[in-house]
C-alpha cells in the first residue's frame, strides 16, 4: 500500500511543480530541466573566505536524449540539495498520465511525480537517493520487463524490481529496477507507443543511459524505459564525498 500519497492538479509549467514539491521534501528547484543551479557552490575571486569547491560539488552529471521527438531533452541529474539521482521518464503525449506523487514505503526516501508541461506532453520523475544508486538493492527479486523481455541495453536483462500502480484510475503502472550503479524506469499504461525505439543518453560524448519505446505485446500494456548507468569515476567521486 503507497503511502502518504497526493493526487492533485499541478501547474503545466515545470518550474512551478518542482518548486512546489521541494517544499515537502521531494524535488527541487535544482535539478529542474534548464536551469543552470545543480545545488553546486560557486566561488568568488574577490572574496577568499569563499569555500573552494570539492570534487562532488563541481561534478556534472546531466544526461540528454540523443535523437528522436525527445532529442535534447534533460532526462538525468544529480540534484546535489536533496543529494539524490534525479531521472526524468517522457512519456509524450499520454492521455492516461493523471498528476500524482507519492513514496515507495519499501526505498525510503525514492520520491516519483508525474506531470504535464505547458505543451501536455506527459513526463514520470523519480528521485533516488544516491546511497540506493551506489549500494542497489540486492533485496528486491530481479525481474525483467512486464511482458518478460529482457530489460533493454542491461547486461543480465534483469534487476532488482518492484512494481506500483501510480495513483489515478487509468492502470498506469511504474516499475522501479536498482542495482549498484545502474538505475532504469518503466511505465506502462494503455498508450501504446507501437514502434520500438532506442535513443541514447549522452553526457557531453560519453553514453551514460537509454530511452527505449515498448510497444503493447500479448495482452501486456506498452509502455517506456529509461535506465542510466553511472560510470565508475562518477561513482567514486560520489562515494569518495559521502563514504556510504
Amino acid at each position: 500500500m503507497l503511502q502518504k500519497i497526493i493526487t492533485r492538479g499541478l501547474s503545466v509549467g515545470v518550474l512551478t511543480i518542482l518548486l512546489a514539491c521541494s517544499d515537502k521534501g521531494g524535488f527541487s528547484a535544482q535539478s529542474l530541466p534548464g536551469t543552470d543551479n545543480n545545488g553546486s557552490s560557486s566561488t568568488d575571486g574577490g572574496n577568499d573566505n569563499t569555500p573552494v569547491p570539492n570534487e562532488y560539488q563541481k561534478l556534472q552529471y546531466k544526461g540528454f536524449v540523443s535523437g528522436g521527438n525527445n532529442d535534447g531533452s534533460l532526462v538525468i541529474d544529480i540534484d546535489k540539495t536533496a543529494n539524490a539521482l534525479l531521472i526524468i521518464l517522457p512519456l509524450q503525449m499520454n492521455p492516461y498520465i493523471d498528476s500524482a506523487e507519492g513514496e515507495i514505503p519499501d526505498l525510503p526516501g525514492v520520491k516519483f511525480m508525474t506531470y504535464k508541461d505547458d505543451k501536455g506532453a506527459s513526463f514520470f520523475a523519480v528521485s533516488v537517493p544516491l546511497r540506493y544508486v551506489l549500494k542497489g538493492a540486492s533485496f528486491l527479486n530481479p525481474a525483467r520487463l512486464p511482458n518478460g523481455d529482457p530489460l533493454p541495453q542491461v547486461a543480465s536483462g534483469e534487476l532488482p524490481s518492484l512494481a506500483l500502480a501510480v495513483p489515478g484510475k487509468n492502470n498506469v503502472k511504474f516499475h522501479f529496477y536498482i542495482g549498484v550503479n545502474v538505475v532504469g524506469v518503466y511505465v506502462s499504461s494503455p498508450y501504446d507507443p507501437y514502434l520500438p525505439l532506442h535513443f541514447p543518453i549522452r553526457r557531453g560524448v560519453e553514453t551514460i543511459g537509454y530511452f527505449h519505446t515498448v510497444p503493447a505485446k500479448s495482452g501486456f500494456d506498452g509502455g517506456f524505459f529509461l535506465n542510466t548507468q553511472m560510470p565508475d569515476s562518477v561513482a567514486a567521486i560520489i562515494d569518495d564525498h559521502f563514504r556510504f
